[in-house]
């Protein structure tokens, strides 16, 4: 299908999502909630763009809007498209000042950060990217609850979740590095709960838990090597197998 984004005309697939569309192009629309291995949920809403069809014009969300029909024209950088990440900007440094991934979004937009009085900055942008990875891999121990300015990320009733298998997936999404956890003395704790880590027999480095391990199809019994020791021991085989050893 042929479109039109900033001027530029690009064929896509039937289906690709306007932001999807643009990287492919080299244009950048600013986003905090999408990521590349998740379904997208437009919680952030900074990805808005301007879309006009038939004549008509109005503001979307470019990682949830999918391109149906020909001829679509999409502005990106329009002073309406700019207003409306304007505002959402300011909501973010109302409640988030000091997160380091939105402060090059505050310089461009013009945002002045300022806490109101009483509110305890903090990292958490509300984006779902945890919560979205968590449920991706089968477990859902994540959860948003609350409504409004209460709303938060969080464990079933605030307690350590059963479901958790401490595999760190919510933290490597987390694009303001809110999620923390910590390894010592052989164990891993997120989230209120500490898991045992398994050895690579090779490496001695402690890369996983065994319950991370179980819901990936493996045997933490039989899991002796780490992902990085397995490939270069199936590089060693593929070696010695050409070289007829």
């Amino acid at each position: 299908m042929e479109i039109t984004i900033d001027g530029k005309r690009l064929s896509v697939e039937p289906g690709t999502t306007v932001l999807e569309a643009a990287r492919s192009a080299g244009i950048l629309i600013p986003t905090l909630c999408a990521h590349d291995g998740l379904q997208p949920e437009g919680n952030c809403r900074l990805c808005s763009v301007e879309v006009t069809e038939r004549g008509r014009t109005k503001l979307v969300m470019s990682c949830m809007y999918p391109v149906t029909k020909e001829g679509l024209e999409v502005q990106t950088d329009t002073k309406r498209v700019r207003d409306a990440r304007r505002f959402v900007l300011q909501l973010l440094a109302d409640r988030n000042p000091n997160a380091p991934a939105l402060q090059p979004l505050f310089a461009e937009y013009g945002v002045n950060p300022k806490v109101p009085e009483g509110v305890e900055p903090e990292l958490c942008i509300r984006c779902g990217r945890c919560v979205r990875a968590c449920a991706t891999n089968g477990t859902s121990a994540l959860s948003f609850a609350g409504r409004g300015w209460e709303r938060e990320v969080t464990t079933p009733f605030h307690e350590a979740s059963a479901d958790c298998v401490g595999c760190l997936s919510c933290a490597e999404v987390c694009p303001t590095g809110r999620i923390t956890w910590e390894e010592k003395d052989g164990k891993r704790s997120i989230w209120g709960r500490t898991f045992d880590l398994v050895e690579c027999e090779r490496c001695h480095d402690r890369y996983a838990t065994p319950e991370q391990l179980r819901l990936a199809g493996t045997d933490p019994e039989t899991a002796r090597l780490c992902p990085r020791c397995r490939k270069a021991a199936q590089q060693e085989r593929v070696r010695l197998s050409n070289r007829g050893i």
